[in-house]
């Protein structure tokens, strides 16, 4: 791209490399010495930033943000086009892997079992636990499937199947030995318990590692030929509804989200009209107070002493808050069936006050 002389008088924007370890990738431009300095590079082997410059006075703030828009949108266009060099046929397959899925969510009726050619040397056939990772990372520590997959075998221990389904959101399989295998019970429950467990641990150090938002779910072991595109797509579901309904969270597995589905699943106007006629229109919601000790105490199964203890108060201070709610909105929480009433209402009124 060639830029011309904006006004009268203006110095020819000539490429220059600027040595800074202060500069952002993120940033556009910037004036040092009576210069603007517009970035339209990075040299990664030397760790330069290729700039273009030009006087500061013979630029206004119009001109300057319209250089920076033409800039940002070549490079984009020169990011779309470069080819995607591949080191080996595994990462290859994996990504192409990636594609199907993609194609497989798109057309839930058209689903299928996922072809011969894709066996990766008999791995998919064999029990995988699948987990999804979706970052919002900074365009400066955007993540790369190499450096991920190094980090996750550093956890699991052993070699591990990384398919990238989207900008910064990947599939990966683990071997349900190293997730599950000591659990106590030979039940489901049992196996639930580890693989939160097991989350905790490896949102936590993804979370370490890299600036940004993560959000992580699981499944149980399934048998990737046969299930893996269902269940990455019952994994974008559940990151979903984690997002929508518990925003302070970001782990989030299936069987956590039951009701959160059900909510989902209910048009807005009849969660509205739900919302206001049993309800009262929950102008109690929106005090956080109220919203925090809902939360615990539902967390909680409706335990008042696991509660207070919880929330650091005392057993008194939280039945004078939930006799509040009752004179409020005319429901014990305490009680099962005013308790479900109440969870309903308060998943309905954090989903559609975002509308």
């Amino acid at each position: 791209m060639t830029l011309n002389k904006g006004t009268e008088g203006t110095d020819d924007l000539t490429p220059q490399d600027e040595n800074s370890n202060d500069l952002v990738t993120d940033v556009r431009s910037w004036t040092a010495e009576e210069r603007v300095y517009f970035k339209v590079g990075l040299n990664e082997k030397e760790g330069n930033v290729l700039c273009w410059r030009c006087s500061a006075n013979s630029v206004t703030f119009e001109v300057r943000r319209l250089i920076e828009l033409l800039i940002s949108n070549h490079n984009r266009l020169l990011d779309e086009e470069q080819p995607v060099i591949y080191e080996n046929d595994r990462e290859q397959q994996l990504a192409e892997l990636g594609h199907w899925l993609r194609q497989q969510i798109e057309h839930p009726a058209q689903q299928e079992a996922i072809p011969d050619y894709f066996s990766l040397a008999g791995e998919l056939k064999a029990e995988k636990i699948p987990f999804l990772l979706q970052c919002e990372t900074p365009d400066a520590h955007r993540i790369r499937s190499k450096e991920l997959n190094k980090l996750l075998e550093s956890y699991f221990g052993e070699e591990i199947i990384l398919i990238p389904v989207g900008a910064q959101e990947w599939v990966f399989l683990g071997d349900e030995q190293i997730v599950t295998g000591e659990a106590e019970e030979d039940t489901a429950e049992a196996r639930k318990d580890l693989l939160n467990a097991f989350c905790q641990g490896l949102y936590e150090l993804v979370a370490s590692e890299w600036a940004g938002v993560f959000h992580l779910s699981a499944s149980l072991p399934c048998i990737p030929t046969r299930q893996l595109s269902s269940v990455t797509a019952l994994l974008q579901e559940s990151v979903h509804l984690g997002r929508a309904f518990h925003v302070a969270q970001h782990i989030h597995l299936p069987w956590d989200l039951h009701l959160e589905r059900l909510v989902d699943s209910i048009p807005v106007q009849q969660r509205l009209r739900f919302i206001q006629e049993t309800g009262k229109g929950t102008v109690l919601f929106s005090d956080s107070e109220t919203l925090a000790t809902l939360e615990t105490f539902f967390n909680l199964d409706c335990n008042v002493s696991e509660t207070a203890k919880r929330l650091f108060i005392h057993r008194n201070t939280l039945v004078y808050r939930l006799d509040k709610i009752k004179q409020e909105i005319g429901y014990d929480v305490r009680n099962f069936e005013s308790a479900v009433l109440v969870r309903l209402l308060l998943l309905m009124y954090k989903v559609t006050k975002k509308l």
